[in-house]
């Protein structure tokens, strides 16, 4: 295979070209690229095309539709399309929202059973979310003095971001927005600018491979909380409906459902009541 250089141009992408990309992803994803994304598009893939000496787009096009070599080849490329920079503690509003609406809010008394929360990170990218939630809910209830059992499911269409998620290692750029006393109980520093997620926050999380296309079939249910937010605006209005409508299926009564605030306007559903809380926007299960 002929190998490219790292600083080779690509070839010109035309509109056919852009289209037959554009399908490809929202058969495989769901996502449809604007027409206005064709220099994100051709960014993305010249990363993989170099990588891999192929220098036509037709030729990548087919060799990510060939055989399991292509399978693992669409792996790497999703994560460049459509994992984005997140940070820990990126919504502060929906940590807030959990702590105060999804929680207790007095000490625990003496006769009080170990409480079991069910949370659900859909779209989870590389696990700063998840976590976030994670050292939330154990910050508040150890305050209160609670015994509980956490289970959170981190949920995203990219192996390679869930793979992070798992390892629980970031830069320490990534941790900058991090309540202090946070960094000192929930990671390890791994050495100059790397720290870990502590062993038994990791334990609390399991990242699970879900494309959002197949949401319906995904064996999850109960959820006392889901969060979606940031993964609602790559889809058009339609499909978002039928994304977070299908995300009612999995709560259980009393649960909540947060989205990113301005991704789903004027959504209703006969299951579902808003609730009103500062910077976030989430409904109940009645």
């Amino acid at each position: 295979m002929h190998t490219t250089s790292h600083s080779s141009a690509l070839p010109k992408m035309d509109e056919q070209q852009f289209a037959q990309w554009s399908d490809l992803l929202e058969e495989k994803t769901g996502m449809r690229l604007p027409d206005n994304r064709m220099s994100f598009l051709v960014t993305n893939l010249g990363m993989r095309m170099r990588k891999l000496g192929i220098g036509d787009y037709q030729q990548y096009y087919d060799h990510i539709q060939s055989g399991q070599n292509g399978k693992v080849e669409w792996d790497q490329l999703i994560h460049h399309l459509t994992v984005h920079e997140t940070r820990f503690m990126r919504h502060a509003g929906t940590l807030a929202l959990i702590e105060k609406m999804c929680l207790p809010q007095k000490t625990a008394p003496n006769s009080a059973k170990p409480l079991t929360i069910n949370v659900w990170s859909v779209g989870c990218s590389t696990g700063e979310e998840p976590y976030s939630i994670a050292m939330a809910i154990d910050c508040h209830l150890v305050k209160l003095r609670y015994e509980y059992y956490l289970g959170i499911i981190a949920s995203d269409i990219s192996r390679s971001a869930l793979a992070v998620g798992r390892k629980g290692i970031y830069p320490e750029r990534r941790l900058k927005n991090m309540r202090p006393s946070w960094k000192d109980i929930y990671f390890d520093k791994l050495g100059e600018d790397r720290y870990q997620v502590t062993r038994e926050l990791r334990q609390r999380v399991c990242f699970n491979h879900v494309n959002i296309l197949d949401i319906g079939k995904t064996p999850i249910g109960n959820m006392g909380i889901i969060v979606c937010q940031n993964l609602l605006i790559y889809y058009d209005k339609s499909r978002r409906q039928n994304i977070v409508n299908s995300l009612v299926d999995y709560l259980a009564p009393g649960g909540m459902l947060i989205l990113a605030v301005g991704e789903m306007l004027n959504w209703s559903h006969p299951d579902m009541e808003r609730i009103t809380f500062p910077n976030t926007l989430a409904y109940r299960h009645k």
